[in-house]
């Protein structure tokens, strides 16, 4: 199995699968247009061992949940083609491997986005400087993108227009979270020249980091990351501070607050 080898075009494909019932292969797209106030997220994911398949597509407007979809532990048969991936009435078209996507919603409500690819994608293993590492069971391969998208969104019978940035991910192995304590996954989208993605998981007690910031037309990986929170509630944060550094010696200290909650629960993602 590929942990090492820097991930390539063919890497859009799927995988052969291991061995484990909690392998997957997933993807993972998001987006953001601070223009409309509108954000979502949207995952297909494959577990091969019983040939089942998740779809979710979820989306935030003006500060409140506005609607989504879910369709789970629907069978497939043969071998997903990502030239046109389909679970229930969410569809993934890869236009170029690397680099465009469609992402399509049918239904009462609708979907129709363009992901467009703003840099290489960064590979969390092969990438990693030396020592820094992911723990095992959170899938053996990971990469992540930033990207521009447009389109238009309908939920709830309104339609509005989509025209920001966004986050990809595809990974595939082992994903079992029960063997991790929690997780932050931080993408940071500034512009089309200068996005981020910091993540930390916390296992046995650690924090494992990972992540890159891209500027100056490259990939620089997160050497160091420290991330706290102000709570508004019970697990609701209200407020974040993170402190990032890169291989290039880039340093930012970053502090926000939250605009909408939401909770998501799904067992297994």
């Amino acid at each position: 199995m590929r942990t090492d080898a820097m991930v390539d075009a063919d890497d859009e494909f799927m995988h052969a699968p291991g061995p484990h019932r909690h392998w997957q292969e997933s993807f993972f797209f998001s987006w953001f247009d601070a223009g409309s106030d509108a954000t979502g997220l949207a995952r297909i994911g494959y577990r091969p061992s019983n040939h089942t398949a998740d779809a979710l597509l979820y989306t935030m407007r003006n500060g409140r949940v506005e609607g989504g979809y879910a369709r789970l532990n629907t069978r497939y048969t043969g071998t997903p083609d990502p030239s046109r991936l389909k679970v229930g009435a969410l569809e993934f078209h890869m236009s170029e491997p690397m680099s465009k996507w469609r992402l399509l919603l049918r239904g009462q409500d609708e979907v129709d986005l363009t992901w467009t690819a703003l840099h290489a994608p960064f590979d969390f293993r092969a990438e990693a400087p030396p020592g820094l590492y992911i723990p095992p069971g959170i899938a053996d391969v990971h990469m992540e993108q930033s990207g521009r998208v447009t389109g238009t969104v309908k939920m709830s019978g309104t339609t509005y227009e989509i025209d920001g940035l966004g986050q990809r991910d595809k990974s595939w192995g082992d994903r079992e979270w029960s063997t991790i304590e929690g997780w932050n996954w931080i993408p940071m989208l500034y512009g089309p020249d200068f996005t981020m993605n910091c993540t930390q998981l916390i296992n046995g007690g650690r924090k494992y980091l990972c992540g890159y910031i891209f500027h100056n037309s490259a990939n620089d990986p997160v050497t160091e990351l420290t991330v706290d929170y102000g709570w508004a509630g019970l697990h609701v944060p209200g407020t974040s501070r993170i402190a990032v550094t890169d291989t290039s010696g880039l340093r930012l200290e970053i502090q926000g607050s939250a605009t909408a909650q939401s909770c998501l629960y799904r067992k297994g993602l």
